[in-house]
This record gives C-alpha cells, structure tokens and sequence, in this order.
C-alpha cells in the first residue's frame, strides 16, 4: 500500500510539473498583451525601424537601397509571413513573431532584445497603416494534425513535391535551381529567387514542419510562392513538410578551420574519401554593393562551404556552393579564394569594400568557370586575374565540376609561392582566408564573406634527430624530481 501510494504521489506530482510547463510555454493571450498606445507604437517605429521602412512605413528609409528585398512598404498591407489565408490579414501573433524572430537572409533583424511590450506596441501601430486589418481580417488556416516525425513518410512527402512541381522553382534537390528560378518576379516587378531548401538557417518564416506547413498553406503573398490549400490536404501538406525539413543540410560555422596534414598524399580529386579528414566549415556571404552603394539584385550565393588539407608543401581548398545556373560565357560563374598578401596586416581589409582606390594588394586564387583553370597574382583588383590572368600571375592546379545547382572547386597552391609579396603560410600558425564568388546567370553579382582563420597542424617529430631535443629535456627533467626527491628524504629532521 506505501508502495502504491508513493507511485500515486509521484504521478500528481509529474502531472503538476507537466501543467506548469505547459503553462509556461504556451503563446501570449490577448489578456496578457498591453493596451494599444498609439503614441508608444509611433515613437518605437521612429526609434527601430523607420531608417529601413521610411518615417511614413512607405519602404523608402535611408537605408532601403542597402537591402535586397528591399523593406515591406507597410502601408500596403501585404504580409508575407502570416498564419492565414492568402489575401487576408497576418494575426497579431504573426506579426510579433516576425519581430521578434527577425526574417534570416534578409535585412530584417530579430528585435526580441526590445521589451515585449514595446514590440506589441510596434504591432499595433503596424495595423494602424493599413485598412487591410478591417477590410480583410485575420482568417486562420487550417494546418491539420501534425502526424510526428516517426510516423511521416518521406516518399510520399517527395511525391508530394512532385505533384505540386516544387521543383519547378526549388529544383529537383531543393537547391533554387529550377527552370523557372531566373525569371521570378515579386508583385513591384522585383527580381525574386525561391528558397534554397537545403539551406534551413536562411529559411525566413521558420525551418521547423510546422513553419513550412504553414508556408505551404498560407502562401506568402506578395511573391511568386502561392497558397496549395486548394491543391493539398492537410495531411499531404504535412508529408511535404517533413520531406522538405529532410533536404536541409547542418552547418558548421566557424571562424577557425583546422587543415590536417595528409602525409600519404592530398586528396587527389573532387570526391576523394581522403576529404573527410578535414572539417567541413561553413561561411557566410553577402552581396558586395554596386558603384552607387546599392543592392540592385537579389541574392543567390549566400554560404560557402569548404575543406583544406596540407602535407607540408602545399595546400589543397575543396570549395563548394549553390548556384541556380551553370554559366561559363561571357559573364561566368567565378570564385576568388583572398589570402593577406605580405603588405595586409591579418585580416584588417573587408572584402566588402575592396577594392577602392586606396586598397592594398590582395593574394587571389581565382578560378573561372569560363576556362575550368585558375592563377594566383597578388593585385589590386579582381579584373585582371578574372580576364587574362596578367602578366604576373601564375597558374595553379584546379579541378570543378557543375551538378545539381552546385559548383565544387579544388584549388592547390605552395605554402609559399614564388611571388613577390605574397601570402606565406606555415603549418603550426593561423593564415587568414576570405572567398568572393560570382554568379554570371546573376548578371555577374559578386558575393563576399569575412576572414576565416586556417589552422595548418605542424607536423610531429618522425625522426631520432627530431625526437632527440624533446627526449634529453625529458631525462632532464626526471633528473631533477630524482634528486629533489633524494634530497628530502636525506633532509635533517627538525
């Protein structure tokens, strides 16, 4: 009977913290939101965000024309990211969710630093902009059971893919190179690409089933993307979203790669086993401004991964990336691997801004799609290793291959070439590296990442000669515990 009772006991108790927990994450209700204060939301909005949106949410702020999607005029009253039915208004949960979360890939930043109350407050001076919160209010939509990861079925999500020709514009392996990608357009006549799905971390509206179930259902107005609620069910919609979460690929960001030494010889081609003994780390990219300081175009390249191996000579990047298209014309797709040329303290110049004028010469590993070969000249512009190559530069060893919506490189260069102020790398020390990529099919757009540190391992001490140093300090160190230990033993008692 004690026995049965501590049981009973035991199960209130876990009853007790379940209903607390579930408490505690439930959403806000409408009785814990604060009153409207028009006043609040206005002065908050000129604080936050009227440099992107505009003083008037027309989208024209100081800092539009630095962003690509440029920011949602609000006045119109097209949501993108909502939980109801196309056409009609986002709910308040949708809209505080959007800045709280921010929308990644975008200019948009997450804004769950501000106090909730003041991002409610931007919420309802958000609806105040529009009549589409009282011309068409909120209709939630439907999403159905969420079935659980372990009774989803992925074939049927992918025929689900399928029948609903996402491959069209998200392409067969979900890597936005589907026949109709390059001639999307939003609603302004924007130039518009879908969404890399292997790429979760830059999934806007959320990479989560339900998020995508959501995206599915709901649409997202304003661009190409419609609504399948009238093509799909429920359940359908679910079996796609699992499908779809199945495609996203983990990352590895990090600011420090570590190169192996391969002593039996670097990895010899683009799919040699031998790679996987260098982490893969991947590094972000962002699209490089025009003369005019503006983004003109929307992103297609936003991450590279890569792998570097050495053996003590040399030094072999495998560099990989999504592109749409395979260009090899008169504007083809490139890639610029940057190291510090002898001049560049670190890595105190930003891609971003190189070159100008005033910029230093560079160490470039370029290789163009156009030719499939790649040189290295230490410049001050990317034009002449892109075009001719230059009187300077000097080939080097490169292999590519174009499938799938993805360009993979393989670029080898000596630790330390012979040329005048270049960049020296050796093992055992830090060598600062930083990519550019070009998509041609992009009209040439150029997008660059920030520095990542190459840790090259040193190689150990293989033989007696190289040992010997090591060992004598050894012995001599077990000398002197011998004989600190002999003398204490021998040391006068007091």
């Amino acid at each position: 009977m004690g026995h049965r009772r501590s049981l009973s006991a035991a199960r209130a108790l876990l009853a007790g913290l379940i209903s607390i927990g579930g408490w505690a994450l439930a959403p806000r209700t409408d009785a814990a939101k604060p009153e409207p204060d028009p006043a609040a939301g206005r002065a908050a909005f000129e604080q936050h965000c009227a440099r992107c949106h505009g003083p008037q949410a027309a989208g024209d702020g100081y800092d539009a024309k630095r962003l690509y999607p440029r920011p949602r005029d609000l006045t119109e009253g097209v949501f993108k990211f909502r939980s109801t039915a196309t056409g009609t208004a986002p709910a308040d949960e949708d809209l505080f969710r959007t800045l709280t979360d921010g929308l990644p890939g975008s200019g948009m930043p997450d804004w769950r630093h501000l106090d909730e109350a003041v991002r409610w407050q931007l919420v309802y001076y958000i609806k105040s902009l529009s009549p589409v919160f009282e011309d068409s209010p909120a209709q939630p939509v439907d999403l159905g059971r969420d079935p659980g990861r372990r009774r989803v079925d992925l074939a049927a999500g992918k025929q689900v893919y399928e029948k609903l020709r996402c491959a069209a514009c998200h392409g067969a392996q979900g890597r936005a190179d589907g026949t109709s990608a390059p001639s999307l357009v939003d609603n302004w006549g924007r130039a518009t690409r879908p969404a890399d799905l292997t790429q979760g971390w830059n999934y806007r509206g959320g990479s989560d089933p339900k998020a995508i179930v959501t995206r599915v259902l709901a649409g997202i107005d304003g661009t190409p993307m419609p609504s399948y609620a009238e093509a799909t069910t429920p359940e359908e919609a679910w079996q796609l979203a699992y499908y779809v979460r199945s495609l996203q690929q983990e990352p590895n960001w990090s600011m420090i790669v570590r190169a192996p030494r391969l002593d039996g010889g670097l990895p010899s081609s683009l799919d040699d086993p031998r790679w996987q003994q260098a982490p893969r780390v991947e590094v972000r990219l962002r699209n490089a401004m025009d003369e005019a300081g503006e983004w003109a175009r929307a992103q297609t390249i936003s991450t590279v991964s890569f792998r570097a191996a050495q053996d003590g000579q040399s030094i072999r990047f495998l560099v990989s990336w999504q592109d749409p298209t395979d260009d090899r014309g008169d504007a083809p797709d490139a890639l610029a691997l940057a190291l510090p040329s002898a001049k560049v303290l670190g890595d105190s110049v930003t891609l971003q801004l190189w070159p100008m004028r005033s910029s230093p010469p560079l160490d470039l590993c370029v290789w163009s799609a156009a030719s499939s070969r790649a040189v290295e000249g230490v410049v001050r512009r990317y034009e002449p290793l892109l075009q001719a190559g230059g009187a300077s530069a000097v080939p080097i060893e490169a292999a590519s291959a174009y499938a799938d919506g993805q360009w993979q490189v393989m670029l080898t260069r000596p630790l330390a070439p012979a040329l005048p102020n270049s960049a020296r790398a050796a093992p055992g020390r830090l060598t600062p590296v930083a990519f550019a990529v070009w998509d041609g099919g992009n009209g040439g757009q150029r997008a660059t990442s920030s520095w990542v540190d190459v840790m090259m391992e040193a190689a150990p001490p293989s033989t007696a000669a190289e040992r010997a140093p090591a060992t004598w300090l050894w012995i001599l160190a077990a000398g002197v515990v011998v004989l600190g230990l002999v003398w204490i033993v021998k040391k006068p008692q007091a």
